[in-house]
């Protein structure tokens, strides 16, 4: 069995890559025979293209050949750095593809014809992450799923899923603006986890058979950058907040309890009235953690349960109108700009100012620890570092002239 790899001239001056198979290999699937399996991937050619029209069998096709020079030679033109670089990654890219599929041959293993790369692959994300959305877990799937639908404009078939097109994503992302607002980039962090998603449903859909393993070699996800300051609020500023009234009431009440309690986003956003408890006057909340899947036993305050509301039936959400979105989180920096804020607050800092409260009021780090579900001390010793830093700040606010 001899594996070729070779090229088709494609539209806008580029060849398309393909394996061609000797003898031709029968489809588990569908047990025909073939000798082609195209890569999804291209490379820029160095001779001028242009399209030209024929007729075959009275029909009148369209195939893509090079232009010629005065002497009857394919016309030449120059290829960026950036062009050769790419042609230089796709070609090795290729050739392991090219390995791959001699060894899974030789070894009778023809699973890699049995891809469908016509199915949607946008259809398969969205599933996905309803899916999620269904388990409590990360609603952002979805933010990422609109960012996707936006880059491929509403078209992304399981054949364009390449490595070239995995990284093109990430430099959409990188570039684009906030859907909400519009007016700042997102985070690193933000970007970090949409694109360990967009990666997470590659890799279910190699596991079910949609992409092969090639489409993310090599692909990397991006780095979370830890912030080196934690915004939070002060005490004024959160009794500012609590007389200011917000556009949509129930996330102002969710902001509050976090930040009277410590939780996060998700453990809020699930939170139901079943896990809400009220022993004569001993208010607590025993749930698990999103984030870790633990147990958790938490008191709260009574202030802390005056945000909770109307107590309703055992299965409904104590926050029901609250989700993770641009636009709640655009209805979060109106609420903190109209009290005289300017910060940029998001819902997890009301996380942030319980913790640095807890500790501005002396409020030991191991006690605070338990109280954020913090496994290692470690993680909460940041915010002690951040009150250090404040402490600083203040000491050198007062100077007398010498």
């Amino acid at each position: 069995m001899k594996v070729t790899l070779r090229t088709k001239p494609i539209q806008d001056n580029k060849l398309r890559l393909y394996l061609d198979f000797y003898p031709a290999i029968t489809n588990p699937l569908t047990g025909k025979a073939t000798r082609r399996e195209f890569l999804s991937l291209y490379v820029f050619s160095d001779v001028e293209m242009i399209e030209e029209k024929y007729m075959s069998s009275d029909k009148e096709l369209i195939r893509i050949v090079p232009v010629l020079d005065a002497k009857k030679e394919p016309k030449k033109i120059r290829l960026t750095q950036l062009q050769r670089q790419h042609n230089k990654e796709t070609y090795e890219l290729a050739e392991t593809i090219k390995a791959q599929r001699q060894i899974q041959i030789q070894a009778k293993d023809y699973g890699f014809l049995m891809i469908d790369r016509h199915a949607d692959f946008l259809a398969y994300f969205k599933e996905k992450a309803d899916k999620q959305k269904e388990l409590n877990k990360d609603n952002n799937y979805l933010s990422t799923y609109t960012y996707l639908d936006k880059f491929t404009n509403s078209n992304c078939p399981a054949s364009i899923i390449t490595p070239a097109f995995c990284e093109d994503f990430k430099e959409y992302l990188l570039s684009i603006k906030a859907f909400a607002g519009g007016r700042a980039n997102l985070s690193n962090n933000t970007l970090s986890v949409y694109y360990a998603n967009f990666l997470n449903v590659l890799r279910s859909a190699i596991k079910d058979k949609l992409l092969t393993e090639d489409a993310i070699k090599d692909v990397k996800r991006i780095k979370r950058v830890e912030n080196k300051q934690r915004e939070f609020l002060i005490q004024e500023e959160l009794q500012k907040l609590v007389k200011i009234s917000c556009e949509l009431p129930e996330l102002k009440n969710a902001c509050m309890f976090s930040a009277l309690t410590g939780l996060r986003w998700g453990d809020v956003e699930k939170l139901t009235w079943s896990e809400v408890f009220d022993d004569n006057g001993n208010y607590y909340i025993r749930f698990i953690t999103q984030k870790t899947d633990r147990a958790e036993t938490l008191p709260i305050s009574a202030q802390a349960y005056s945000f909770v509301g109307q107590r309703k039936t055992s299965n409904e959400r104590v926050f029901p109108t609250i989700k993770y979105s641009a636009f709640q989180n655009t209805l979060i920096d109106r609420w903190i700009r109209s009290a005289g804020i300017n910060k940029h607050i998001t819902f997890h800092c009301f996380r942030h100012t319980y913790a640095t409260l807890q500790i501005t009021l002396g409020t030991d780090l191991y006690t605070v620890s338990k109280m954020l579900g913090h496994q290692n001390i470690s993680t909460t010793q940041i915010y002690a570092k951040i009150i250090d830093g404040k402490k600083k700040e203040a000491a050198n606010k007062v100077m007398i002239n010498l």
